[in-house]
Parts: structure tokens; sequence; C-alpha cells
């Protein structure tokens, strides 16, 4: 199977609507071996008969029935078959189109893959259109279709609603070019010596040529091969007089039907002239907006920030893991899988192989939302040891413990285990009670283990005893101490408690956080299938190596090639000159501190899974790695700007603009039911007792001292204030929409204010 594959949506992937297909691209029913109708979608099967049918390609056929659209942007240089290259004077138009193309894509932020060829791309999102339209290198269909999908992805992200810009967009390009019932005369702006040399040397200059000399090979009639050549005489010249002049130099046009008199070429000029409609004005859809998949009502405690495109996986054993984990979880999601990954790889490389002095241990935190498959990552590693173990009895050396309850806890288990990956449930709360004031002594010399651990797992580098008055907690000199953790939470238990004092005493920092934001994804009916005997094998490799080093108190230095090098200089300097240029607290700093070292241990660590022996850090795993850094602090620094962290004022205006913009992207029935007058149902407004129905739900209200409706009533006014919203006067509502209750409209400085 195209390992790409797996990259196409899960929401796809579960529908019965898939075709095989050759290298005619002609769609073939899966289940019968017969021509299958895109127009039925029942001659359709599922996702993995279309693949087991071994063809060139697979596709998905569109039904009225399904809530998709797609946009085929195909390749703008390639014109009936031709490849237009910069010598043709319809290079300059293809080029327009190109750009307009590039322009639909940065509109739709939507799941996009690249086509067959490389050249076109296939935006998928959902929004329906009445009837499928098609020009300048663009179709759109909502039924009646099928695409061949690739999984090369373009836009890495859900399939999200874009009815808006859909629509907008389907408007354009239907739109009809003016009648042009009579054709206008005006001079031309190149000789006729010029239009030759063009027609000539043009891309389909050879077939320009034969039809000059009357060749009328390959059309059915000699009026289509004039309609042809007058069609190719209009491109280069807009002067109508001059066509019929170059046309009557040809051998085509020496015919009596077009010498006798104008009207025989004054017809098909006409019927050409008419046909040529200008580019699609893309200005008119630049500013529709996108709008995401409204959450269900009874999760908007959960509602979650717009987030980046999803995570790919590496190359080598850690994309292999990855892959593995993503496969056979029950809800597949690949920041889930690849946070497991890393963390197994890391788990049992960390102590054999070290890079600038340090070596692999990572701290990684997993954040989903309940019911998301989180709990994949720890059943894949799980599955993966179990089976690794039958054959290399050594492997479980490497698991540690699911919880430590304190400080010591920790250092005993480094006692037997000098290397361990451990999986801990709900390490949100965790990390709310360390990081609490208040924490007792256990959990406090907890976090201060974690803090130390981080940075002595360097060869030869060494964790100190500590001493107390009670000998029995006191821990030993432990060398080379290899701790990673995969910590799982969901993002309101870890965010809510956050704030700048955590990040600044530097436990938060030290950790990756991997936070996934998607909907739940369908089941996977390839749950629980166990790892390929390859991926036990080569598991199993890295766990010979790193328990023969361990034996022996060795390490393997990982390498770089220098392109490798430089780019990692490059971005230890970008992240100086980030903490230098820091003005708003500690909080960029921090995260900043540690960016370098943590994108190289990751590259380091891929690197190992792609070649144990000779480890070796290349420019394409450099990028990865620092793309993966640069994300995670992006992400953090994103919620402290918007206040999308602790619990504090910034928080709860942040929750009422998202609560607001929510409310934006309900349907006409579900604002009825939650109260919205029929006259503003097209309105940017919110009615304050949806507000307070929901804000009581949030932590950031249900804990304020003052309870949840005092700290909304000031929330509002705080608002007001600053401009984002506007109370709509009650004297208005009650004579125009017969209503006293408190409605509130987008302000002036709603935008400004999220920023």
């Amino acid at each position: 199977m195209n390992e790409k594959y797996n990259n196409i949506p899960a929401e796809l992937r579960t529908l019965n609507q898939w075709v095989a297909a050759g290298p005619d691209k002609k769609p073939i029913n899966p289940r019968t071996g017969n021509y299958a109708n895109p127009a039925d979608p029942s001659t359709g099967g599922s996702f993995q008969e279309a693949i087991g049918m071994g063809m060139a390609h697979i596709g998905f056929t569109l039904s009225s029935q399904d809530p998709y659209t797609i946009v085929d942007l195909d390749d703008p240089y390639k014109v009936n078959g031709e490849i237009i290259g910069e010598r043709d004077p319809r290079y300059e138009r293809c080029s327009q189109i190109a750009t307009r193309h590039q322009k639909i894509l940065s509109v739709f932020k939507t799941y996009t893959e690249w086509s067959q060829s490389g050249q076109g791309a296939h935006i998928v999102c959902r929004g329906s259109i009445p009837a499928g339209v098609r020009r300048d290198c663009v179709e759109i269909y909502s039924e009646d279709r099928y695409m061949i999908f690739t999984g090369n992805v373009h836009r890495e992200a859900g399939i999200n609603d874009c009815q808006e810009v859909l629509t907008s967009l389907a408007e354009v390009i239907g739109k009809k070019p003016a009648d042009k019932s009579e054709l206008v005369e005006i001079e031309p702006d190149k000789s006729e010596e010029e239009i030759w040399a063009m027609g000539m040397n043009a891309s389909n200059g050879a077939k320009f040529t034969a039809l000059c000399r009357g060749d009328q090979t390959g059309y059915a009639s000699q009026s289509d091969a004039d309609c042809a050549l007058i069609s190719m005489l209009c491109f280069y010249s807009k002067s109508n007089a001059q066509v019929r002049s170059l046309f009557r130099q040809t051998e085509l046009g020496k015919r009596p039907k077009a010498t006798r008199n104008d009207t025989y070429i004054n017809r098909t000029i006409q019927h050409i002239r008419s046909n040529e409609a200008p580019l699609i004005d893309i200005s008119l859809i630049a500013s529709a907006p996108v709008i995401p998949p409204a959450p269900a009502a009874n999760v908007l405690s959960e509602i979650a920030p717009a987030t980046v495109d999803a995570y790919s996986f590496p190359k080598g054993l850690v994309g292999d893991v990855a892959q593995y984990i993503f496969d056979s979880s029950i809800k597949p999601a690949k920041e889930v899988a690849l946070a497991g990954a890393i963390a197994l790889c890391a788990g049992i490389a960390g102590r054999a192989f070290n890079i600038s002095g340090s070596g692999l241990n990572h701290y990684l935190i997993l954040l989903a939302r309940t019911g998301r498959g989180k709990e994949g990552a720890a059943t894949g590693i799980d599955n993966i040891i179990g089976e690794v173990q039958k054959k290399y009895p050594t492997a479980d050396q490497f698991m540690g413990p699911a919880n430590f309850a304190s400080g010591q806890a920790l250092i005993k288990s480094l006692d037997s285990k000098r290397c361990f990956v451990s999986v801990l449930g709900e390490f949100g709360l965790m990390l709310q009670q360390m990081c609490d004031h208040r924490a007792n002594p256990a959990l406090v010399m907890l976090k201060r283990m974690l803090l130390d651990i981080f940075g002595k797992s360097g060869h030869n580098k060494i964790l100190r005893p500590t001493a107390y008055s009670d000998s029995e907690k006191n821990t030993k000199l432990v060398q080379s101490p290899n701790v990673t953790i995969l910590g799982e939470s969901t993002p309101e238990n870890f965010y809510e408690s956050l704030d700048e004092s955590h990040i600044a005493e530097g436990l938060i920092p030290r950790f990756s956080i991997i936070e996934y934001t998607g909907i739940r994804n369908p089941t996977n009916p390839n749950k629980g299938m166990m790892p390929s005997d390859k991926l036990v094998s080569d598991v199993g490799t890295l766990v010979t190596i790193a328990s023969t080093n361990d034996q022996s108190n060795i390490v393997n230095p990982v390498a770089m090639n220098s392109e490798a090098e430089k780019m990692m200089n490059a971005f230890d300097v970008e992240a100086d000159n980030k903490i230098n240029c820091c003005n708003s607290g500690g909080v960029d700093s921090e995260l900043w501190n540690r960016a370098h070292l943590k994108a190289l241990k990751l590259a380091a660590l891929i690197a190992v899974g792609i070649n144990p022996h000779i480890p070796i850090i290349s420019p394409e795993v450099a990028q990865w790695s620092i793309d993966f850094v640069k994300r995670e602090i992006f992400g953090i620094v994103k919620r402290f700007q918007t206040g999308g962290l602790g619990s504090g004022e910034k928080r709860q205006d942040s929750e009422v603009l998202r609560l607001f913009e929510h409310f934006q992207n309900l349907d006409a029935d579900q604002k009825l039911k939650n109260r919205c007058p029929l006259g503003l149902l097209d309105k940017a407004i919110i009615p304050a007792a949806y507000l307070g129905k929901y804000t009581g739900r949030l932590s950031c209200f249900r804990n304020a001292p003052r309870g949840a409706r005092a700290a909304l009533r000031e929330t509002l006014d705080n608002l007001v204030e600053r401009e984002a919203l506007a109370l709509i006067p009650e004297a208005q509502l009650q004579t125009e929409f017969g209503t006293r209750m408190k409605i509130y409209i987008k302000g002036v400085g709603f935008d400004s204010y999220q920023k």
C-alpha cells in the first residue's frame, strides 16, 4: 500500500465511496471489478477494498448524501495536453492562473493534497454548491464526480466547513462572460511578422504551422480546422482586421468561403471572442471568512484555539513506530502516535547515544480532549515492547514505573534502571500539584529531581545523592540518569493552572507539548493489530545496542553533516535573538532558552532511528526537528498572548470572545433554540443568556472568587469598555425585535482585541 494513503483524513476512509483506477483513471468498482458510476456511490466500496485492488490509483466518489465538496486546481501550465513553456505567448496567462491558484489555496483552511502529477491540487472541504462549475483550470463539484486521492499532503488539516468561501468562489467561476454581439475593431499592437513568429515558435508551433499549410489532420471538418487556426490568431492578436488578414494568407483562408466576404470569418471570430472570459477575480473571495466546524453544544467547555497543521512522521524508526501506533489505535491521531514514538525510542536510546554532551531523553506532554484517543500512545508502546520482549528479553528494562510518588521514588527507580520511559496518566493534575505553592515535600522533591535529571543525561554526568534525617529516604549517586516521560492530560487540566511563574521556574520549558485539537475520529477497523515482524526486529536491534552500551558504560556519539550543523547553529542564533528581543517578561525567554537543545536531541534521536550503527543528522532531519520545536513554542506563546492559559481576567476575556465566534457558526435552528431573535440571525451578535449558560462550565469562571455570574458580568463590562463588544440598547431590542433580554454585538475593537 502507498504509505501516503494514511494521510487521507480518517472520516473519508471510513466511508464506502471508494473506487480503484488504472493509468487511464477510469473508476473501477472494487467489489465487482466492473466500471463504477461516479453518479452512483453504491458502485464504490471501502477504502481497504479499493487499496486491495492493487491498481495505480484510488478515488473517492462525491455524493449529494455526503457533506463534501472538492475544488480541483488543474496544472495551469498544461493546456489541452500541451506543456506551456516560457517562450509560448500563452505563458503569461498561465502564470496569472497559477497566481490565482495560490490565492485559492491560501483561503481554504482545510485538507488539501497535491494531484497525481504534483502540479495540481485538490481541496477537500465541507459545503455544497448547486451544480458543478469549471473555468481557468478550476473545477468545483459536490456530487456525481470522483477524484483521485494521492495522500501527498499540501495542507495537513481536518476537513473543515468552508461554505462561505466555497459559495463565493463558485459564483465567480460560474459567472458567464458578457455577450459580445458585436465585434469591436481595434488597432493591432504587433506587426504581422511578429504574429507569425509567435505562432511558429510557440510550444504548439508545429500544429500552428501545419494548419497554415492547410493540413486538417485530426479535425472532424474543415470548419473545425478553420476555427482552431483562427482561435490561435485571436490569441496572438486582439485586432480583428489583423486576424482576417493573417488567416487569408494561409492555405485554409484562401478558400472562396473565406475570401468571398467577411461574414464567415467574422462569425468565427465572434464565437471565439465571446469565449475569451476574463480570468477569475480572486479579490472577490479574498476577504471571505472560513468557518471552522462548530463543536457540539455540550462540549463548549472544551473549545480549543485554532492550531497549526498536524504533525508529519519523520523517516526511520521514530516514523515507523508512529505509523504503527496510528494504524493500530482505536481513534487514530497523528499527534498521539508521534508522541508515543518519540517517547519509546528515547526511552530505549536515551543513554546509549549522546549529542553535544547530552543524552537523548525527552520530557513530553500529550494533550487531547477526553475520548480523542490519547490512550493509543501507551497501548502502542505496550504492544511493541510486549512483542519485542519475546525475542529480546532485555526490552522490558527500558520501561519505567507508571507513577512517581516522590523524588525519592524516582531516584530509587534509577537504581535498577538507568534509562527508561514512563507513561504517566493524568499528568496535568500532577503538574498542578507539583507547581502549587502548597505542594507537599514529596512533590516538591519530585519537581526538583525532574528539573535536575533532565540535564544530567549525558555521559559521565552524575546525579549526586541526597541525605535526609530519615536515612531510609536517602538517595544514591546515579551516573548518567536517563528518564523519558510521556505525560498525558487534557488541555483544560494542563492549561487552566499554568501561569508565567511555572514557565519561569523552568520545569514546563523542559517538556515538549504535543496537542491534538481535532475531532473524535471514527473507530479504526484495524485497532489492536500487532506490530509487524520488521518493526519488532528494528526495535529489537535498538534494544540490543542500547543494552550492550549500558552494560559497558559506553555511548555512541551522533554526528551531523556540515549542512545540518549550519542549520542547527543558525537555529541556536535565532533562539539567542528571540531571548534577547523578549520584552514581555520571562515567558518567551524561558521557552526559547532550551529550544536549540531540544531540537538537537530530537534530531539525534531520529538519526539513531534511521541508522543506529552510524547515526548522522541530515539537513532533512535537522529541519524537521527545528520545525517541531518552533511549532511547540509558538503554540504556548500564542496561548499566553490570547489569554488561553491560567484562570485570570485575560483567560475569561478570551473564552467569551471564543464563545462569541462559536455562536456565529451555529445554524439558524440552533440560534433560534438559543433565543436569538429572528431578525438578528444573520448578524454578529450573541445573547447574554447563551454566554451565561456555557461560561459557568468553564473553570476560569467556575473558580472565580466572586462566582461565575459576577465574573461574567465583569468580563462583559470590560469587553464593552474596550469596544470588543457593544450592548444593543434595550429600547431598540424591544421596538425592533420584541425582546428585552441582553444581546451583545461585535464591537469595532473585536479583531484588534484578539491579537
